[in-house]
């Protein structure tokens, strides 16, 4: 039988310990028939007994074991080997390759050179396969257009890929808070499906240690806590632990638990995504305390009801007609379908990653897409602690941009800005002095635009054509009596960003600034010269008695319109 066959020295790796071990990475067909890789130390080159045994434990054939065959093996092992590997402690991104569980590589990496440090336990996430990536989509992450929720969830599980790569970021994430049975367990479940089964679903009753091995586990990637509540049932004890985790979470280093110096301590980057009835400043208060500023920009609170009946939903698909069957379906598939867009992503992220052009780089498209997204959503550049807070957003939607381009999502870039920005509102919506504070001066600052700019009187809608508005912002107009200043649509849009639009409109509306048309819409129609043009129509500030006029008939729309 052929030696050459049976075992093969594949490399020779040394640990970067303070006492190094050494290994021969060898190859071999195992008692059952199957491929094996071992890390055999290499001291027992020199002990025939202990290395006979050490092999039969791993399965080797045990009629090579005798001689001549042994003696061919003992004399192949003592070979001085040239060729050399790399020992790592964690998986995710490695030169320029993605290290997986399985200890395959995604990316240019040479098979066999590089391996765990065989001395060291390490979790080992489950990154199997079920299903095609198609359908995943159809099946699975088509809920996104349903929920801004599920939608955010699982662009903060890509941005975990990435963190190496735009390096201005801190590990972080998420925490999707509200009662109990509004959907949260069904965003984490829809999450997770994007890189293996459910069994990657975690609990938050974990040690600070196992904590910090799940994290070492799931290194460049996405690590999902299902409700806070198990932590402890005493809610001053469960702050307590909660904080010391989250900070161990977001430090990426293990804790030195030894008196002495520990130089190998673990490291890790990854996303955190948790769950619980309570959101994490709810949980706090409950202990005495406040979460500092720099927790609220680490792990971000967001509340789980999208407003719109439905929990987590904000639609449903045309064959579903409540939101617990919907997330029961969902619940059913994402553990059919599972997996798959893991391996795509990183194929295509990988391969960017080894044909970089300096000048579109992956790290130059995500930095860019952060800031795209900081400065749609209005974000003060000078506050640092405000973009820190914004950043967790912008990277989700800079990573979910990419998997769209990918082909990995079943949407536009469009649709990830809208999940992504609607949560960002929500999540500033429990801060309340965030969200208000923004919405005033929005609105102070378009009633500073009405009252220090002139507009012309249209005096005849039949002599006005639309082509001769198109010169000016806007007009003065009356419209029942009342004296109107009538704003294009784009204009009152520049004045502010896009997602504080809404709730300065409805706070101009219910006070009377705003005069809206008899469906409750914020514009108007109004015809010029034979075309109907319509226009945001309000009121000058300082006109009280037309402010008093438009709130009442405001109002009288809004009730016909609700039929009361």
């Amino acid at each position: 039988m052929s030696i050459k066959k049976d075992i093969e020295i594949l490399c020779r790796l040394e640990t970067q310990d303070a006492d190094p071990d050494v290994f021969l990475a060898i190859s071999y067909i195992d008692s059952s028939s199957k491929n094996r890789y071992e890390l055999l130390p290499i001291e027992l080159t020199l002990e025939e007994r202990k290395a006979k045994i050490w092999l039969i434990k791993r399965g080797f054939p045990q009629h090579l074991l005798s001689n001549p065959l042994w003696k061919e093996i003992l004399k192949k092992l003592r070979v001085p080997v040239t060729k050399t590997g790399t020992i790592v402690e964690k998986f995710g991104h490695f030169n320029n390759s993605y290290f997986l569980p399985d200890n395959s590589f995604i990316g240019p990496q040479e098979a066999h050179t590089v391996y765990l440090h065989p001395k060291k336990s390490i979790f080992r996430p489950n990154y199997s396969q079920s299903g095609s990536l198609e359908e995943w989509k159809e099946k699975v992450a088509a809920s996104a257009l349903h929920s801004t929720r599920i939608m955010m969830g699982l662009c903060t599980g890509l941005s975990g890929y990435v963190l190496k790569i735009v390096e201005v970021i801190e590990n972080g994430g998420t925490n999707i808070f509200g009662q109990s049975s509004i959907g949260k367990t069904t965003v984490l479940k829809v999450t997770i499906s994007f890189s293996g089964p459910r069994s990657n679903l975690q609990s938050w009753n974990q040690t600070d240690t196992a904590i910090e091995e799940l994290a070492h586990g799931y290194n460049d990637g996405s690590i999902a806590l299902d409700e806070l509540k198990t932590l402890d049932q005493d809610d001053k004890e469960a702050a307590k632990k909660l904080t010391s985790m989250i900070y161990r979470l977001c430090s990426g280093i293990e804790r030195n638990r030894s008196k002495n110096y520990k130089r190998d301590q673990n490291r890790w980057r990854v996303s955190i995504q948790s769950t619980g009835e309570y959101s994490l400043a709810e949980l706090a208060e409950k202990s005495g305390s406040s979460r500092m500023k720099g927790e609220e920009v680490r792990v971000i609170d967001i509340p789980a009801d999208a407003g719109q009946g439905m929990g987590i939903f904000e639609s449903l698909p045309e064959e579903f007609t409540d939101s617990s069957t919907y997330a029961q379906y969902l619940d059913e598939q994402s553990q059919l379908f599972y997996g798959t867009p893991q391996v795509v992503f990183l194929e295509r992220l990988i391969a960017d990653l080894n044909a970089e052009n300096p000048n579109t780089s992956v790290k130059d498209q995500l930095i860019e897409g952060m800031g795209l997204f900081r400065k749609r959503c209005g974000v003060d550049p000078k506050s640092g602690i405000e973009v820190r807070f914004a950043n967790r957003f912008a990277l989700a939607y800079a990573a979910g941009c990419l998997a769209v381009d990918y082909g990995v999502f079943p949407f536009t870039r469009k649709d990830v800005f809208k999940g992504i920005s609607a949560c960002y509102k929500a999540a500033l919506s429990v801060k309340p002095e965030s969200w208000e504070e923004k919405v005033k001066q929005y609105k102070s600052i378009l009633a500073k635009y009405l009252s220090s700019n002139e507009f012309p009187a249209l005096d005849s809608k039949d002599t006005w054509s639309k082509k001769e508005i198109e010169k000016y912002d806007g007009f003065s107009h009356t419209i029942n009596n009342i004296q109107l200043i009538a704003l294009k649509r784009d204009v009152v849009k520049d004045l502010m960003p896009t997602i504080y639009l809404n709730d300065v409109l409805s706070i101009c509306r219910s006070k009377g600034y705003l005069l809206s048309d008899a469906n409750g819409n914020n514009t108007r129609s109004i015809t010029l010269n034979g075309e109907k043009v319509r226009f945001y129509c309000f009121v000058l500030p300082k006109d009280k008695e037309s402010i008093k006029v438009v709130r009442e008939k405001n109002q009288g729309y809004a009730a016909k319109k609700s039929g009361k």
